[in-house]
């Protein structure tokens, strides 16, 4: 997971429009775009949840 994977896949999810809209003022404000804010959102939570498990 550290490697930094250059190939995107697309998926389909349903989210809170709540969420949705949060996410897009946090990449606006950002200079970013969407998508580099879930990804990241993404990979924080795996890496919350990898730590945990090696705490388990």
């Amino acid at each position: 997971m550290d490697e930094q994977d250059t190939t995107r896949q697309q998926m389909g999810v349903r989210i809170a429009g709540n969420l949705i809209v949060e996410a897009k003022v946090l990449a606006a404000r950002q200079h970013r775009r969407l998508n580099e804010v879930v990804e990241e959102a993404l990979q924080d939570l795996l890496k919350k949840y990898a730590s945990a498990k090696k705490k388990a």
